[in-house]
C-alpha cells in the first residue's frame, strides 16, 4: 500500500468515524439542525465544507491526469 493510497483511505473511512463517535447521545447527528445555525459551528462546517470539496477536486484531478498520461502512453 502506497503512502497515497493510505492518505486517502483515511481521510475517506477513518475519519469521518471519529467525528461520529463525538456526537453525544440524544443528537440526531453530526449536523443537528437545530444547532447549525450557532455561527462558530456553521463557519466550522462551512470550513470543513470547503477543505473537503478542495481535496476531492485535488484528488479527482490527479487521477484524471493519471488516467490520460495512461492512455497515451499505451
Amino acid at each position: 500500500m502506497t503512502t497515497s493510497s493510505l492518505l486517502l483511505w483515511l481521510d475517506e473511512f477513518l475519519l469521518p468515524e471519529t467525528k461520529y463517535a463525538k456526537v453525544p447521545m440524544g443528537n440526531m447527528g453530526v449536523y443537528d439542525p437545530t444547532e447549525i445555525h450557532n455561527r462558530g459551528q456553521l463557519k466550522s462546517h462551512m470550513k470543513e465544507a470547503m477543505i473537503k470539496l478542495g481535496y476531492h477536486l485535488l484528488c479527482f484531478f490527479i487521477y484524471l491526469y493519471s488516467m490520460i498520461l495512461a492512455l497515451i502512453n499505451d
